[in-house]
């Protein structure tokens, strides 16, 4: 599945098996189990693409995952308290990269899709939806993913300073950062393990007065944050 990208959604067995270094009998089988999932189809002969199962299975999380389920009330106060263009999401971590899970588009015009685009791998350290996250972990857990992501120590030190600030205020800022003229903040979404769900994320149109928004969107969001995560206990007991 992996294959299947932006930049090439489109395969042949041939050209699979010279990407995977594997026969063409055992890739052929891979690819007829994905097709009879739903997962690929033939859109022509000996071409494929990804299939229906997927918009399928994308319909049964947005209904099942108890953070989405827990958002709603959560995205309809944010999206509209702070008469900018805005966007909120839920991100989580997956395979090494941040991504967006669910978003609420608000204001006319919208921002434009950014960074953190639903569906859209992000670098792992990049801005405040990851760092939001990454804050509240396990020190050696993150150290661990940023030295596989090849950073300088000189890096990981400052990476270890804006992590202690987001530790402090709870939540993390940008401005301008990743996606230019956008306010970007994020808070975590905390399991009563004290682990990490996700990150509630806010996406914030720049206005001239960017730090009494920035100080107000930041509370409300760790508010949110925490109640969402309240809510998501219930739906996971339905």
């Amino acid at each position: 599945m992996d294959l299947f990208t932006p930049d090439r959604p489109e395969w042949t067995v041939e050209a699979a098996c010279l990407a995977l270094g594997q026969s063409e009998s055992t890739v052929y089988r891979y690819f007829r189990s994905l097709t009879a999932a739903g997962l690929i189809f033939s859109i022509r002969p000996g071409r494929y693409l990804l299939g229906p199962g997927i918009v399928h299975y994308d319909r049964q999380l947005r209904s099942s995952d108890p953070l989405l389920r827990a958002a709603e009330p959560t995205f309809a106060k944010l999206s509209h308290a702070y008469g900018v263009p805005s966007t909120v999401f839920i991100c989580r971590i997956y395979r090494d990269h941040v991504m967006a899970m669910h978003e609420h588009r608000s204001g006319a015009p919208p921002l434009p899709e950014g960074v953190f685009a639903r569906g859209r791998l992000a670098p792992l350290f990049c801005g405040p939806p990851a760092l939001a996250m990454l804050a509240f972990m396990e020190v050696r857990a993150v150290r661990a993913m940023f030295q596989k992501s090849a950073g300088e120590d000189a890096d990981w030190l400052e990476i270890k300073r804006r992590m202690r600030t987001i530790r402090a205020v709870g939540y993390a800022v940008s401005l301008d950062d990743p996606d230019p003229g956008v306010i970007l903040l994020a808070a975590p979404l905390k399991q009563q393990d004290g682990g990490i769900a996700g990150g509630l994320c806010l996406g914030l149109a720049h206005t001239a007065e960017n730090a009494t928004l920035i100080a107000q969107a930041g509370e409300d969001l760790v508010d949110e944050a925490s109640k969402m995560a309240e809510r998501s206990l219930i739906f996971s007991n339905t």
